[in-house]
Order: C-alpha cells, then structure tokens, then sequence
C-alpha cells in the first residue's frame, strides 16, 4: 500500500495548483473594484480553473503506492509450518492485502496497498517435494492477494475517472467485491492455497 518518483509528481501538483489559483487572486482586488459583476468575474473564474484542476488530476490517474512486506517462517514439518502461518500471519491469516483510497477536493486520487506474505527461511533443508510443494502454495498465494490488490486499483481508477462522483458508493463495492472474493474462493482454498504435498 512506495514509489519514490510519486514524491515528484506530488510536488508537480502542488506547483500546477498554486500556478493556477495564484492568477485568480491577482485578479480579485482588480475586478473586486467592479462590485458585484467583479465578484461575480471572480467566482466564475475560480470555478473555471477548479474544473481544469479536476480534469488535470483524472486524466492523469490515481497514485498508485504498492508495497510487499515479509514476514518469517522456518519450520520443517508441515504441523510446525501450520501453526506458524497462523501465529505469525498478519491477523492469523496465511497472507493479507490492505488498500485504502483517499482523494481530495481537487480528486486526486491516491490509492495505498500493502501485501504481507511468509517467507521460509530455511527453504534448503527440505525435500524437493516440500520445496515444490512450498513454492505451489506461495504462487496461489500470491495470486490470491494481487487480486484483492486489484480490486483496490479498480476502485482507485473508477473514482478518478467518474470525477469523484459517487466515489463512497464506488469504493463499498469494490470492498465488497473484495470480501465475495475470499467467501468464493474459501480464502484461495478453492483456488489451489493448498500445501498439497507437504509432509511430516
């Protein structure tokens, strides 16, 4: 849910922003003079150059910051593997992806998502059917928790290129598409999260 080039393209934003709302303010002492037609000049200026920013932030897209963190596991047998998925596992799950969207006033979109996936340190020190059997499981694994990743840049794409409207709406199916997901496929279960050939 770390590009470092984003912090780049934040800036850019903030400059184009400032750029443009910086002319308006020029301009208000000037046609503020004018009295109500001068203000009227003003709001509708404001509101012209709002619309560009808008549509600057759509066409470009949501920031997409995606990162993938570990965490260890090292036993040898397949009860042992179990029990530290589950232990060690983010909230007891084998894996889990999180993504949260946020936008502002102007709908610039950012989408942040961060998978967490075991890794096994001692990987060497087992048979080549555990290995195989290990790196099945890892693959479905990950299949599983891109998708649910996928589901976040979705949301993050619909609600930049609906303009921010009804972005909520958007979003809650999205989460909600998210968790049918997991009650389809068992967790990835029905998908192959299985460690098939693992043995004691």
């Amino acid at each position: 849910m770390q590009g470092r080039c984003c912090q780049g393209l934040i800036a850019s934003d903030a400059w184009i922003t400032l750029s443009f709302f910086g002319s308006v303010f020029r301009r208000v002492g000037f046609l503020a003079k004018r009295g109500v037609k001068g203000v009227l000049a003003v709001g509708l200026l404001a509101a012209l150059l709002w619309g560009a920013c808008v549509v600057h932030f759509v066409q470009r897209g949501p920031v997409l910051l995606k990162s993938v963190e570990f965490y260890q596991v090292d036993a040898l047998t397949r009860e042992g593997l179990l029990q530290q998925l589950s232990q060690r596992g983010p909230r007891g799950y084998d894996g889990l992806t999180e993504w949260q969207i946020t936008w502002n006033w102007l709908c610039r979109g950012e989408l942040r998502s961060r998978i967490t996936l075991p890794k096994h340190t001692r990987l060497a020190e087992l048979g080549p059917l555990q290995q195989d059997s290990w790196k099945a499981y890892l693959a479905a694994l990950r299949r599983h928790e891109f998708t649910h990743q996928y589901h976040g840049e979705r949301a993050a794409k619909e609600v930049a290129e609906n303009a921010c409207l009804g972005a909520k709406f958007i979003v809650g199916y999205w989460m909600a598409q998210t968790e049918i997901f997991d009650l389809r496929t068992n967790h990835g279960a029905k998908d192959g999260l299985q460690l098939n050939l693992w043995t004691p």
